[in-house]
């Protein structure tokens, strides 16, 4: 059997599909294998195949537990840096909606201070008013009754 006839076997038991061995071709090229340490071709290759299965297996897991590790750290610095970034932008966000919460806040105890004194000044003017008009009122009075006789 041909090398790449070998290949093609060994994929194909990759691949699950029938290998059934084929026939060397006929010609001068065409030498039969001699069968290793008491086993046939058949079980070599297939041992060759597990092997070389096996240890595509272990490759590919030794690289993905190396880099594993190195990945899921980068992936938390990452996100560590993306949660700091939105935290900080966050509390910017935050601050600036209390200042202006405050500020309108205060801009509205402010109008209501004002409002109050305005009210306040108003009634002090009439009590003010009250007073003079009743003093006014009293000084008649009391001109009119302790008036002299009219002689």
């Amino acid at each position: 059997m041909k090398t790449w006839e070998r290949w093609l076997d060994a994929g194909k038991k990759l691949l699950h599909r029938s290998a059934e061995p084929k026939a060397p071709l006929p010609g001068p090229s065409a030498q039969p294998t001699p069968p290793t340490l008491g086993g046939s071709e058949t079980e070599f290759r297939r041992g060759l195949t597990a092997w070389v299965e096996n240890r595509a297996q272990k490759v590919v897991k030794q690289a993905y537990e190396s880099h594993a590790e190195d990945l899921e750290q980068r992936a938390m610095r990452v996100m560590n840096s993306v949660y700091e970034q939105s935290a900080d932008d966050m509390e910017v966000r935050a601050t600036r909606a209390l200042r202006r919460a405050i500020e309108t806040e205060a801009e509205r105890i402010k109008d209501a201070i004002e409002h109050g004194i305005e009210i306040k000044k108003r009634e002090v003017r009439l009590s003010l008013l009250v007073l003079v008009v009743s003093s006014l009122v009293y000084l008649v009075l009391y001109w009119i009754t302790n008036r002299p006789p009219a002689s």
